[in-house]
């Protein structure tokens, strides 16, 4: 059975390892967790293959292994912290983790404006 994530909690153990998987797997793309509820609910993975670099693709594999992800982790955690709706992107180039972009969606209740009432 799936380990259920907690509002509030963070990413579990499990979903952590799922992520920190993913990203030594992937060389050039992106690793997506989209939150609802304060819950992760879903893992993308997004991959450009270039067949050109297919031995460095294999030299990376090898060394990705051995890699110490502790800070990637507490960043994703950082900035999973709080988030209720949105995504986390981390963006993946040659192997390494370049940039981590976090987008909070809101909803809006009550707006005025919309189908000309309001105006």
């Amino acid at each position: 059975m799936a380990e259920k994530e907690s509002p509030g909690k963070g990413i579990g153990a499990v979903a952590m390892a799922m992520i920190l998987q993913l990203l030594q797997e992937v060389f050039h793309g992106e690793v997506t967790l989209v939150v609802q509820d304060s819950c992760l609910i879903q893992i993308e993975r997004s991959e450009k293959l270039r067949p050109s670099e297919q031995a460095r693709y294999a030299a990376y594999h090898k060394a990705a292994s051995y890699a110490d992800y502790t800070p990637v982790s507490r960043k994703i955690q950082q900035e999973f912290a709080g988030l209720q709706y949105g995504h986390i992107v981390i963006v993946v180039k040659n192997g390494r983790i370049i940039q981590v972009e976090r987008a909070e969606k809101h909803r809006v209740q009550g707006a005025f404006g919309f189908d000309g009432e309001g105006i």
